[in-house]
């Protein structure tokens, strides 16, 4: 791995960690307790937490040219799509099923595309 892709790395990793440290320093204490608990709660995981670290897999994937990396990355963002579309479901039905639909579609052409 050369210089430039170590450089490209540590700003892709580093930016949004120091960003979120910058905000949350930021922040009153009730937000701050907010925050805690929902890092605490597993399920938020599912949702942003794999839509963030996937998006940041696939392009560190992307970066190094490791396929494995990335596909881990596009796994992780498609089930944070699916979930989604489940917690929609208490809000539109519709849109629920619209996005877990989508999120299905994903992954079969993602899969028939790279297989």
């Amino acid at each position: 791995m050369d210089a430039v892709q170590m450089v490209f790395l540590v700003l892709l990793w580093g930016v949004p960690i120091v960003r979120f440290i910058q905000i949350y320093r930021k922040l009153d204490k009730e937000e701050q307790a907010e925050i805690k608990a929902s890092l605490k709660n597993p399920l938020y995981y599912l949702d942003d937490g794999f839509r963030h670290i996937g998006m940041l897999l696939i392009f560190t994937g992307m970066i190094t040219f490791i396929p494995v990396i990335q596909h881990i990355g596009i796994s992780m963002f498609i089930i944070s799509w699916f979930y989604g579309g489940l917690e929609l479901l208490d809000v539109s039905y519709k849109q629920g099923v619209g996005m877990m639909s989508f999120s299905l579609i994903a992954a079969a052409a993602y899969y028939f595309f790279w297989i």
